[in-house]
């Protein structure tokens, strides 16, 4: 498992059960994980990112 990979997990468990959302963003140096937080009214079924996070 990549270090992206772990880090989308460990936000997705920390997050349950609602979902969790985040940017995969590719760099130079690699990949990196940016978790968001989810504002929607009914978490546990769709995600609405905050704007700040956008």
């Amino acid at each position: 498992m990549t270090q992206t990979e772990s880090a989308i997990l460990a936000h997705a468990r920390r997050c349950a059960p609602a979902e969790s959302c985040g940017f995969v963003v590719r760099t130079p140096e690699g990949e990196r994980y940016f978790p968001c937080v989810n504002i929607s009214g009914t978490p546990e079924a769709c995600f609405r990112m905050v704007p700040e996070d956008w």
